[in-house]
């Protein structure tokens, strides 16, 4: 399981769907050398350095926040049932108004799909807004999200024009 970095005041709290095995045994978000995560952050321009699944701990630092929709550990999505899928959102969406980040980025969208609406679409979600916190939907960023993926870095620079937009 890995640890959330939430804190009052962030920008934007990415949101992952639960941590994978792979990650879960080096102790970091998104891990795998082939997840665009740690790229797409730097190529959106949310951050002006490029970094690594070794500094997820000082995210907080620039801003932004981790945390996973379901906890437990998992191979694939495959593994996770309805209920954690609802159990886990329920918490999540607890965290979040507590936290209240300006933007609350989901990471990939069956995860929000199974939990809250099961015809989001990417991007802004129009409802339902956190207290102040908005919602945006970027597409999974893990190498097993082929369909997706030449998109993902346009969704991560849309998610920074988003921000920009609500300064």
């Amino acid at each position: 399981m890995l640890p959330d970095y939430l804190r009052e005041g962030l920008e934007i709290v990415f949101i992952g769907l639960n941590p994978g095995t792979y990650s879960d045994q080096r102790g970091h978000y998104f891990a795998r050398s082939t997840n665009l995560f740690w790229r797409a952050l730097y190529e959106s321009k949310i951050v002006k350095k490029e970094l690594s699944p070794q500094d997820d701990v000082r995210m907080n630092d620039f801003g932004l926040g981790l945390t996973d929709l379901v906890a437990r550990v998992t191979p694939n999505i495959d593994s996770l049932t309805r209920d954690e899928f609802v159990a886990g959102g329920e918490m999540l969406r607890a965290k979040i108004e507590m936290y209240a980040p300006r933007i609350a980025c989901f990471v990939g969208i069956t995860g929000f799909r199974h939990a809250f609406n099961p015809r989001a679409k990417f991007g802004a979600q129009s409802s339902p807004a956190w207290g102040k916190t908005k919602l945006f939907i970027v597409p999974s960023t893990s190498p097993r999200n082929a369909y997706y993926r030449p998109q993902v870095i346009d969704w991560f620079k849309k998610l920074k024009q988003f921000h920009d937009s609500i300064r």
